[in-house]
């Protein structure tokens, strides 16, 4: 069964009128308001399900509840808008576009959901955990402590779909989300496919792209991320992000033939991880005016393991201080969260086959109390700009510490020598490795004469 939301332009205004193809099902609606479009899905669903389609035309709505069986389609021309009125918000609701235990829905066609986000520009509201030594690098060198922050009586999630299975999301624009854009909690096979999805890159703090948290079976393909925060995130956590129940593995994830950008992270695993993170397949992604590109960070306790990027093409470049990264390439991290979080661990992730650039150090570090394991990085081309902030953060170029099995093979560092960074260091650094394999590595310390040598090493055991 197909359900049609129809737009009737009159000087009065605008009306919508609700028909199905079959008689059985007609519904009369005097506005073009997200009440309709519920009206729609839940006669759609009553019936079975079908497909409800949205004609072009603006939608102001609250929550949207997708049910069984049903396709929700917007056609080009179609946006749905966030409502900022808080009497169309019920308590407790998070999203704009709601699943709860749903089976067999999908979210198409060529129009645009688009959350209206608002922000405001601030002295900084407190320390950071996560940057304390960028923030403190910014104020020593004279930068204004301020940056932006959400601000609105509404301040949801796009999509929030959870314990659904059978996702289907494929073609539709998302955009300007006040929180992040799409989270998919505790569901289980997801394919997204030819999606954009952008959020301001100076102003949307907190708007991540794509956040994968406890699920499983996901494909996302073909898709073009614009995002501040980070572009694609995965995460084990509950869905109040405190890990307080039973937390389920986040596990089978492919993403293929991807554009991202973010402010922060183009393509982030942590640092909710109250569960273990496995089988991960980035791949044939582009990389474009980001902050980071890859990124590891466990802190609850949980294992990443068996995670593969392969064929990856990037460009960094340096944000305001308050987002997390510098312009490198990689930063991978264990740690706990607080005194009392369990030890996790970070095993058996390689980078095959990546080339760009950067403007900050990747650092691969483990715990001072355990290891990171079996840790590969094999065709790597990096080559080393100036950093175009006051707030200068880059010395060496790769760092490695506290690894047993490293395998480096074919990296190559190069450096720009025209705008050459005064702190710049060696190419290599390798502290307190055990198992190391190096083949191939090709490099010189920025400064060639100078006292620093291409590869720096402490306390380093080869295999």
């Amino acid at each position: 069964m197909r359900i049609f939301i129809r737009h009737a332009w009159s000087s009065l205004g605008v009306c919508a009128a609700l028909s199905a193809v079959s008689a059985e099902v007609a519904h009369v609606v005097n506005e073009p308001t997200g009440k309709a479009v519920q009206l729609a899905i839940d006669a759609c669903a009553t019936q079975g399900g079908g497909v409800v389609r949205l004609p072009p035309g603006r939608y102001v709505s609250g929550p949207l509840w997708l049910k069984d069986n049903v396709e929700l389609r917007l056609e080009a021309g179609a946006t749905v808008v966030l409502s900022h009125d808080r009497k169309d918000w019920p308590a407790g609701v998070r999203a704009l576009v709601n699943a709860k235990g749903a089976t067999n829905i999908a979210i198409t066609g060529r129009g645009t959901f688009d959350g209206d986000a608002q922000w405001e520009y601030a002295p900084a509201r407190g320390q950071d955990p996560e940057i304390v030594e960028e923030q403190d690098i910014a104020r020593r060198a004279g930068v204004e402590m301020k940056r932006y922050y959400r601000k609105g009586e509404v301040q949801k999630y796009l999509f929030v779909l959870q314990d659904s299975e059978d996702i289907r999301l494929e073609g539709v624009t998302i955009r300007n989300a006040p929180l992040w854009n799409v989270r998919l909690q505790d569901c289980n096979r997801v394919w997204i496919r030819g999606i954009f999805l952008y959020s301001d890159l100076e102003r949307g703090v907190n708007s991540d792209g794509i956040d994968i948290v406890s699920s499983s079976n996901v494909l996302i393909s073909d898709s073009i991320i614009c995002t501040a925060d980070d572009a694609i995130c995965l995460k084990t956590s509950d869905l109040g992000g405190r890990g307080g129940g039973t937390v389920r593995p986040t596990e089978n994830v492919v993403v293929n033939n991807c554009i991202l950008t973010s402010s922060s992270t183009a393509m982030m695993i942590g640092t909710e991880t109250h569960a273990d993170i496995r089988h991960v397949l980035f791949s044939n992604i582009i990389v474009r005016n980001s902050n980071k590109v890859f990124g590891i960070n466990v802190q609850d306790g949980a294992t990443v393991s068996d995670v593969r990027f392969v064929n990856v093409t990037f460009e960094t470049n340096r944000r305001h201080w308050n987002w997390w990264g510098s312009a490198e390439v990689m930063k991978f991290v264990l740690k706990k969260r607080t005194p009392q979080s369990r030890l996790g661990r970070i095993r058996d992730i390689t980078i095959d086959g990546a080339q760009g650039t950067a403007r900050g150090t990747s650092r691969v570090t483990g715990d001072a109390e355990r290891k990171l394991e079996n840790i590969t990085i094999a065709n790597l081309r990096v080559k080393m700009l100036a950093e175009d902030r006051p707030d200068k953060r880059a010395t060496d170029a790769l760092i490695f510490q506290g690894i047993d099995g490293l395998t480096l093979r074919d990296v190559e560092v190069d450096w720009d020598r025209e705008k050459a960074e005064p702190q710049w260091g060696s190419a290599l650094v390798l502290r307190n490795i055990s198992n190391l394999v190096l083949q191939g590595f090709r490099g010189q310390a920025a400064r060639p004469a100078g006292p620093l040598p291409a590869v720096a090493e402490e306390n380093v055991t080869r295999r």
